[in-house]
């Protein structure tokens, strides 16, 4: 009796650490990095890697001569330009379904997006937020400029 209880435990702790790993996935990647490029997370601040895996809810800051682009799974392409600030609120692709959402905040700076799979299939699953509108995603390559408040 004592082997299954240590069965069914393993197999708990097993669906727990997946759990916990799915939660923490990563939804995209540094793809290329010039100059001072910092991502805030969980309140650390981290400097970033060609290679590094992103979050949700991670905050990209770029330094001034600095950009960095970044790759989502859905092969949405990202490109900051310097002094820029975005923050990765929200991000759920389903790669079988090619179902899911992504809402970008971009609070400074500048930001050239080209649409990935999530905006082809349901370009309204697909958001960028600014600090004065919100916009729909209806093209497959655009530019945002936000002007900073100092």
């Amino acid at each position: 009796m004592s082997t299954w209880i240590h069965k069914v435990c393993a197999g708990l702790v097993l669906l727990a650490s997946v759990g916990a790993v799915y939660a923490d996935a990563a939804i995209g990647t540094v793809k290329t990095l010039k100059g001072e490029v910092n991502i805030e997370r969980n309140g650390a601040l981290m400097k970033a890697a060609p290679g590094m895996k992103l979050m949700t809810a991670d905050k990209l800051v770029t330094g001034a001569n600095s950009a960095v682009g970044i790759a989502l799974q859905d092969s949405t392409l990202m490109s900051l330009g310097a002094k820029s600030a975005t923050q990765l609120n929200e991000f759920r692709y389903d790669p079988v379904k090619r179902d899911g959402n992504l809402l970008i905040s971009v609070l400074k700076g500048s930001m050239r997006f080209v649409t990935g799979l999530l905006g082809k299939q349901n370009p309204a699953a697909v958001g960028i937020r600014t600090p004065t509108a919100t916009i729909g995603i209806r093209g497959t390559d655009f530019v945002v400029s936000v002007a900073d408040k100092e």
